[in-house]
């Protein structure tokens, strides 16, 4: 009993660290893949408005003069400003640049759910790992007592159980195409 008591406790949180980094790694290129998305919609708008086979006119919600648009769209694509370059394709008010505003919306709505979940899973699986190395160093008190040993591991396996499931949850929604 007592030595599956220390394998387990202490096997449990290297194999979450290492499903942590890894699933991480997944999560960094997509995070990568939508940015550069999102860089290429504003692009787009800018290539566009400055087509010289543009007959489409521009309609900006402030008084904001078109190069004055396009110059803050390649601010923000140069300096790799998300929120800035998305504050900016708001500003468009015609509807032929609907589209672009749309997906734009939508990418970075995925975004910033994708990071949101990650950080909440990432914080639970760092709280499992803490409490299975807390419960590890107080071994001797928990194998005197049989039930709160069984307890115990029944709570950390559900816990177990659970951060699994969200990490999963993350990694099919970064391997999905947004």
């Amino acid at each position: 009993m007592e030595n599956s008591f220390y394998y387990f406790f202490s096997a449990t949180p290297q194999v979450l660290a290492a499903v942590l980094a890894l699933f991480g790694v997944f999560v960094v290129f997509k995070i990568q893949s939508i940015k550069n998305q999102l860089i290429g919609i504003g692009q787009s708008v800018i290539d566009e408005v400055q087509s010289p086979i543009n007959w489409r006119d521009i309609y900006l919600t402030k008084q904001m003069k078109t190069d004055a648009f396009i110059n803050a769209l390649k601010q923000g694509i140069h300096g790799y400003d998300i929120k800035g370059l998305q504050f900016n394709i708001n500003l468009i008010e015609s509807g032929f640049y609907e589209g672009h505003k749309k997906k734009y919306k939508i990418l970075s709505d995925f975004l910033d759910s994708l990071i949101k979940n990650t950080i909440y899973w990432s914080i639970f699986t760092a709280a499992i790992i803490i409490i299975c190395l807390t419960i590890l160093s107080q071994g001797d008190y928990f194998l005197c007592h049989p039930l709160l040993l069984t307890i115990t591991l029944l709570i950390i396996i559900g816990f177990i159980l659970a951060c699994f499931s969200g990490l999963i949850y993350i990694l099919i929604k970064s391997l999905r195409e947004s």
